[in-house]
């Protein structure tokens, strides 16, 4: 009997690309709603903006994006990759996913 593929925790920095504050706040619900299923099949375990600078306030149209970061789960970088090319970010042109970086990572190798 063949086990399941090993999943594993992988850290992904996906920049934004230049120009799309605006888009990224307009199409940012939809990325909420459709993130959902992911955040509750615990596939994407955490994730936020990365911004350029410290915001003054709690306001995202004051934010100074430069992109995301995800902690999210899977067998492979491909398979990550794919949810990715999925998200409203990807198909609105506001994730730059030609740069993204991917690296695993190992919180149980350092545990054990």
């Amino acid at each position: 009997m063949a086990s399941a593929p090993k999943t594993r925790e992988f850290l992904v920095i996906v920049p934004d690309k230049p120009g799309v504050k605006d888009k990224r706040l307009e199409v940012r619900p939809t990325h909420f709603k459709n993130m959902t299923p992911h955040v509750d099949s615990g596939d994407w375990k955490m994730g936020g903006a990365l911004l350029n600078t410290v915001p003054a306030d709690d306001n995202p149209a004051n934010f100074d994006f430069m992109g995301s970061t995800l902690v999210c789960r899977g067998e492979s970088k491909e398979q990550i990759l794919e949810q990715l090319k999925k998200d409203v970010y990807v198909t609105s042109g506001v994730w730059d996913i030609e740069k993204v970086r991917g690296q695993t990572r190992c919180i149980e190798c350092i545990a054990n």
